[in-house]
């Protein structure tokens, strides 16, 4: 049960360097692990528990800044790893968003005894290169030139969804930007995970994923441009793609019904394999040869607004 943005219960496992890890559960049946995006946390996922914990056992938990400055992905993997090791879910299925995707694919590197399938939704493998965050949508991303923490919060999730979603939503935007507001981590900590994501490079490791896959994206993100997700689902080799058409970077929000159905079927097994390859084939063709990387984001506030400066002077 989701209430005030956190699950009702908050039990405490360790981390591999000590620190603890804050946990939820939610539900029965086959493990469901939750991993947020840059700076979310479980009550980002408000529309995701509810209705996969009918028939899932949805874990959710806190993303913690990795102390590691070049391995921060893989820190906060073996986080990940620790807590189903805790839980004895032996295999379970991974769902992430934005940076918690990169965390999912370095545990299904690194772990595949615990992951059985993989929901990659608004990620991609990390890296340089390719199709990047424009100069306008990182300086939303960091509140550039916001007056106090509300309106730089605000700004970043206008850019994060789309206009009809906030038109037909506003309720629901007011309450995201309220939960953003009151569960959001410091500047360093969001800093730290932002660097974190800013040294992952998966894109020569992920053709080694062996777990079915499935990639969801929206098809106006302006953090990770579609493109990237294409990207990714060629390099996955047992994966599919589905894009969400007029969606931001915030699909699972603004299409949760969408998004739910379609993961619930995946996980399940309603499709074949044979299916899910030809799936993935044809959403390649149609993507074309572009490749795009999550640019990577700065490590420090300094250097961000030297970058975005440079850019919009270009």
């Amino acid at each position: 049960m989701v209430r005030r943005g956190r699950l009702r219960a908050v039990p405490i496992t360790t981390a591999t360097d000590g620190s603890t890890i804050e946990y939820g559960v939610c539900g029965a049946g086959p493990t469901l692990l939750l991993i947020p995006g840059l700076g979310f946390g479980p009550w980002g996922f408000f529309k995701q528990v509810p209705a996969l914990s009918r028939r899932f056992r949805t874990v959710t938990f806190e993303l913690r800044a990795s102390r590691n400055r070049e391995h921060g992905i893989a820190e906060l993997a073996r986080d990940a790893a620790a807590l189903l090791d805790r839980l004895g879910a032996g295999k379970a299925h991974v769902l992430d968003t934005s940076l918690g995707g990169f965390v999912a694919q370095e545990l299904a590197l690194t772990r595949p005894d615990l992951v059985d399938r993989l929901v990659l939704i608004s990620t991609s493998y990390g890296g340089r290169g390719g199709e990047r965050m424009s100069a306008r949508a990182l300086a939303a991303m960091f509140g550039v030139g916001s007056f106090g923490p509300e309106a730089a919060v605000r700004r970043g999730l206008k850019a994060a969804t789309s206009s009809r979603y906030r038109a037909e939503h506003p309720d629901e935007f007011d309450r995201i930007v309220r939960s953003r507001l009151a569960f959001s981590p410091s500047l360093s900590f969001y800093l730290r995970q932002a660097r974190a994501g800013a040294n992952f490079d998966a894109s020569g490791r992920v053709e080694g994923i062996g777990a079915p896959t499935l990639v969801i994206h929206g098809s106006d993100d302006h953090f990770v441009p579609v493109a990237n997700a294409h990207a990714l689902a060629r390099a996955v080799p047992r994966s599919r793609l589905r894009v969400l058409d007029g969606a931001g970077h915030l699909v699972f929000i603004e299409k949760a019904e969408e998004v739910n159905a379609e993961v619930a079927s995946f996980l399940l097994g309603v499709e074949d394999e044979a299916g899910v390859a030809r799936a993935a084939r044809k959403s390649s063709a149609t993507g074309g040869k572009l490749e795009g990387l999550l640019r990577r984001l700065p490590g420090a506030a300094g250097r961000l607004a030297s970058k975005v400066g440079d850019r919009l002077a270009r």
